[in-house]
């Protein structure tokens, strides 16, 4: 009888897990436009298609922001530089509409290229009033948010670090998501207006972190 309540206890352990964790597709290496192609054809997009994206696609913005790598030298590496390696970036997606995804925040795990959800629901209305009413957050089905840990990089590089090379980080992974966005025939806009309380409050951020950009996807209307 022991034994069928612990077999039974750690099925609901690992289902609960899994409904928490959710392992993405594998990223595509290989794309069909060419680098001057994307960087040609990007343009900022305000206005979005009430259209789900898949979440293969969620998987390759993901990947393409902030996903693993191998550079011959130090193994397992970022899709972009970081100083020292650090890499003291967070990102979280608020996802509204993905196909085979519950609606709600979730933190990318670049390790183990899976999403851990922090919270259920859809709350892209609530990201849109922390940046000011900027109306097509809310149109689109999802958007990434990249958090800082200013104490992370300034432990090594000081007050440079905190000034400076966080922000180059961020500069890279946001123009990746920018060009893989362009290359899976997507909409996106930088956005750096908003209310830094509200969205570290909405993801549930601790004082070392804070949000730093966000950045809506869709299909352009």
């Amino acid at each position: 009888m022991k034994k069928k309540i612990i077999f039974l206890l750690l099925i609901i352990l690992i289902t609960t897990t899994t409904a928490e964790e959710v392992v993405l597709p594998k990223p595509n290496y290989k794309g069909n436009l060419s680098l001057e192609e994307l960087l040609y054809k990007w343009k900022a997009k305000r206005s979005f298609k009430d259209t789900p994206l898949s979440l293969k696609q969620l998987s390759q913005l993901l990947w393409a922001s902030s996903g693993l790598t191998i550079d011959g030298v130090s193994s397992a590496t970022r899709v972009f530089p970081s100083a020292g390696a650090i890499y003291p970036l967070e990102i979280y997606v608020v996802c509204g509409k993905v196909e085979n995804l519950e609606a709600g925040i979730y933190k990318y795990d670049a390790k183990s290229h899976t999403l851990k959800l922090i919270k259920k629901g859809d709350f892209r209305k609530e990201l849109t009033s922390a940046c000011y009413y900027q109306f097509f957050i809310s149109q689109a089905p999802l958007s990434f948010i990249w958090v800082g840990n200013y104490n992370k990089v300034a432990y090594w590089y000081k007050e440079r670090g905190k000034v400076r090379y966080i922000h180059i980080d961020l500069g890279h992974s946001a123009q990746n998501l920018t060009l893989q966005a362009t290359a899976l025939g997507l909409g996106t806009v930088q956005v750096g207006a908003f209310k830094d309380e509200e969205i570290n409050k909405l993801l549930g951020l601790s004082q070392e972190e804070t949000a730093l950009y966000v950045m809506p996807v869709g299909y352009p209307k």
